[in-house]
């Protein structure tokens, strides 16, 4: 996701590739091997137990799972790595205690005086996992110089060895024992105006930081001035005159605290994760906004980035000045070459990259998912209006085939029979009795025919519901029922033609389906009008039951009529209990 608040700045992270989580594993147990085995060394080389062993071996075993649990929270490997470096730097000092050999001692000594270094960096690249700014990294350049040259110093003026054995280093080639003693002294001050220096740093900018900082940024200060309160503390107890149990627990509680900022960076971590799954929050609440238009999600967008100043800029639409501010960043969501949006925020979640990631991957599934349900609702809507479209016309073609019948293949055959009444009736004046009879047979059977046309036509679409509506319409079908039927029709005003001919086709179909499968002895037709301008219409019968609407295409087709003119059909036919068939319709 890369951020266009400045040309070449980005996002989040590199990419770097992941360490199986084997090998990680591997290394903080060799790392906690390393940190017992020294401290179990420096007790048995030297003979002597000093009381903080324990607490020296728990800090440091602490440290080293923390940088198992950053490997495993954070997508920059490097505090992990730091913090490792760090333990097995302070293991330096255990390991010459027991250490003999003139030439070696001192070199551990030598590379126990760097360790401080780490926890600088430590403090001052929490939680990016890297030093942004330029100051940081000279002022972590400028640590590590000064206790490589201080070390070395020590090194060539008479390093002592921490367990006061005879064997001298092999490297004091200007030894000045005295001078090391004020040297040292020197060096104890330079390093706690340092390391208050970087707490003042650390301090300054939580109080500067936004609220999007803040909610995370606060963790580091409070280890950073814990650690360095407790370091304080020790060397006013080496200034002497404190009682010996006091000053242990000050030394135990010192060798504690050396797991403060490791503790800090892993909570801090843990507590972005936290934040990061607040993403899952923006989906729910942009699934109700309290606005409308492009601007709905904001809201939710500044609730889970913490961030009250954080806006969504739509492609196309004027960006806010904000985000060419210093401070500010802004980040894209979908593909950089085609965003769908972009999101202007605080440039320090830049910190938190999984958090800016998995608001973009909500942000995206949101905007898709409305496109999507919007293009699904507007095929819902045309395939809708198409199935009225074909009903509309399928009525209007009975219509017009109902009006032919009658009023052009009825209103032949009738002249045809009259025309035969009078060649009957003329052929039997003329006394011819066979031909008048057997023109009697044929004008019987015309009479047949045009009365089961009348019944065709009366079913394509009856005159009788065009001209009284419904009421005298499902009067008729009740009355041609093979099983006796009462019709209640309660409806103030005519509903539209297509809501009136589908009511009428679902209770003739009703009516059919009684007459043939249900065994009833009666049957009800209520139609009524409800308030909210719906028409009900319910046809219940006292028959076998057991009706399936998806076993045959009756009742099917009968929901598709109801479904195409926005209505609802119901069916309840348990069996032996009759059938109840129910359609909301809108009524107008």
């Amino acid at each position: 996701m890369a951020s266009l608040a400045a040309p070449g700045r980005r996002s989040g992270t590199r990419s770097t590739p992941t360490m199986p989580w084997l090998l990680r594993l591997a290394i903080v147990c060799a790392v906690i091997v390393v940190i017992v085995l020294s401290a179990g060394f420096a007790v048995f080389e030297s003979g002597r137990v000093m009381g903080t062993e324990i607490s020296w071996v728990i800090g440091h075993v602490v440290a080293a799972v923390c940088a198992g649990f950053i490997w495993w929270l954070s997508p920059a490997p490097m505090p992990g790595w730091v913090i490792v470096a760090y333990c097995v730097a302070e293991t330096a000092y255990t390991w010459a205690i027991g250490i003999q050999a003139g030439w070696a001692w001192p070199l551990f000594i030598w590379v126990s005086f760097l360790p401080g270094a780490a926890l600088v960096w430590l403090a001052l690249a929490f939680p990016a996992g890297r030093l942004r700014r330029g100051f940081d990294r000279g002022l972590v350049t400028t640590a590590v110089t000064y206790l490589a040259v201080y070390a070395t110093v020590d090194l060539l003026i008479g390093s002592r060895h921490p367990g006061s054995i005879s064997q001298p280093s092999s490297y004091a080639v200007f030894s000045n024992p005295a001078l090391a003693a004020v040297l040292s002294q020197v060096h104890a001050a330079i390093m706690a105006m340092f390391a208050v220096v970087v707490a003042v740093v650390v301090i300054m900018r939580w109080a500067r930081s936004t609220g999007a900082a803040r909610q995370v940024a606060f963790i580091m200060p409070v280890a950073f001035l814990i650690w360095l309160a407790f370091g304080i503390l020790w060397s006013l107890a080496q200034l002497g005159g404190w009682p010996p149990t006091a000053r242990l627990i000050v030394e135990n509680v010192n060798v504690l605290s050396v797991a403060f900022v490791p503790i800090a960076y892993a909570t801090g971590l843990v507590r972005m994760r936290a934040i990061r799954a607040r993403a899952v929050d923006l989906v729910q609440t942009g699934e109700a906004p309290t606005a409308t238009g492009h601007d709905r999600w904001n809201g939710s967008v500044r609730t889970v980035l913490g961030d009250r100043t954080a806006a969504l800029v739509w492609p196309g639409s004027q960006r806010t000045s904000s985000a060419d501010a210093r401070g500010r960043a802004l980040s894209t969501v979908g593909d950089p070459e085609s965003p769908l949006v972009y999101i202007d925020h605080d440039a320090a979640l830049l910190d938190n990259p999984l958090l800016l990631r998995s608001v973009s991957a909500s942000l995206r599934i949101m905007i898709e998912n409305e496109r999507l349900t919007a293009e699904l609702r507007q095929s819902l809507r045309e395939v809708n209006r198409s199935r009225l479209r074909i009903v509309r016309a399928a009525d209007e073609a009975r219509r017009r085939a109902e009006r032919d019948l009658h009023d052009g293949s009825q209103q032949q055959l009738f002249s045809v029979a009259l025309r035969l009444r009078m060649a009957s009736d003329q052929a039997r004046a003329n006394g011819q009795d066979e031909l008048a009879d057997n023109l009697e047979v044929t004008i019987d059977q015309l009479a047949s025919a045009i009365k089961e046309l009348r019944e065709l036509a009366r079913g394509l679409h009856p005159a009788l519901l065009s001209e009284g509506g419904l009421s005298p319409a499902l009067a008729e079908l009740g009355r041609r029922c093979t099983v006796p039927t009462k019709v209640i029709v309660d409806v103030r005003e005519r509903p539209k033609p297509i809501v009136e001919s589908t009511v009428y086709y679902v209770v003739s179909e009703c009516l059919a389906n009684v007459a043939k499968y249900s065994l009833a002895s009666s049957c009800v037709v209520v139609v009524r009008e409800e308030a909210d301008d719906r028409l009900v219409v319910t046809v219940s019968d006292d028959g076998a039951g057991g009706a399936d609407p998806t076993g045959g295409s009756g009742l099917r087709g009968l929901a598709d009529r109801v479904d195409a003119v926005g209505g609802i059909m119901s069916v309840r036919s348990p069996m032996g209990e009759g059938t109840v068939i129910e359609v909301d319709l809108p009524l107008r």
